[in-house]
């Protein structure tokens, strides 16, 4: 049995204006070819977990069928409104969050007009789908640690192999996530820190070589040294679903600053 199709790809909004940068142009060329590859290998529909999706109580799946708005991020409003409009697989929330709830999670699905769909999100199925996915979207629980969004991935994984539909995953992440915090050009964009950078590049090397044990072992050490989004917690997801795996190896589409943080493009 094949392995499910995945990534990890930036959601900054940044990477939806090529035309400020050549390092955003080349992340977005990358997320976009991405989405070509999946394409290409027959799936029909996208799992998101997004960083910038966070809930508290529990888990989250979004189950709104038409789910359709307009988006301002709050840091980078200036980059222009955000239109969004997503084909939901609602099927697929229903049987993972009846999952989730079978395995002892609290799980609630989400259904109602206007709910504020993340900046991480839109950016990657922008660039992803372009009409040819259905979507679903599980939340970033912060209570949830590494081992566990692991496990809760597995049972959603094994939820939705019943189903038929060739499914790929998809973590919107980001790495190192040292921001500068006063305004820069965005063409001199660049890792606001070269420790940052290091660290990022062994990272992304033992993950394009299959070395999942050990670039987790490295884990609390990389995050505390360069603040990583969410602790990386977006790869446990992507573990847990059977996409990054011991021995698997990734192949790195791109690798770049975003407003001085880490962002890099890495299929499975």
């Amino acid at each position: 049995m094949h392995k499910p199709l995945g990534a990890i790809v930036p959601g900054l909004p940044q990477v939806l204006a090529p035309s400020l940068s050549a390092g955003y142009a080349e992340l977005a060329k990358a997320t976009a070819a991405v989405g070509d590859r999946l394409h290409a290998e027959g799936v029909r529909r996208i799992v998101y977990f997004s960083t910038q999706w966070i809930s508290v109580l529990g888990h989250s799946f979004q189950a709104k069928k038409k789910l359709e708005g307009l988006h301002v991020d709050e840091n980078w409003y200036e980059l222009g409104d955000l239109p969004f409009s997503f084909d939901v697989d609602v099927d697929c929330a229903k049987a993972m969050a009846a999952a989730a709830v079978q395995a002892g999670y609290q799980a609630r699905l989400i259904d109602y007009d206007d709910f504020p769909v993340d900046t991480g999100t839109i950016v990657a199925d922008r660039l992803l789908n372009r009409g040819r996915f259905t979507t679903s979207m599980v939340s970033c629980c912060v209570y949830s640690d590494y081992e566990d969004t692991a496990k809760l991935a597995g049972l959603l994984a094994a939820a939705l192999a019943k189903d038929g539909v060739k499914t790929a995953y998809v973590a919107v992440t980001g790495l190192s996530g040292r921001y500068f915090t006063t305004e820069i050009d965005p063409r001199e964009d660049h890792l606001s820190s070269p420790e940052d950078d290091k660290w990022n590049k062994r990272m992304l090397e033992l993950l394009e070589k299959g070395r999942l044990a050990e670039a987790e072992k490295l884990i609390p050490e990389y995050a505390g040294a360069c603040k990583v989004d969410m602790g990386l917690k977006a790869l446990s997801f992507l573990k847990g679903a059977g996409v990054a795996a011991q021995g698997r190896t990734g192949t790195l589409h791109a690798y770049g600053a975003l407003y001085g943080t880490g962002a890099a493009v890495l299929s499975f």
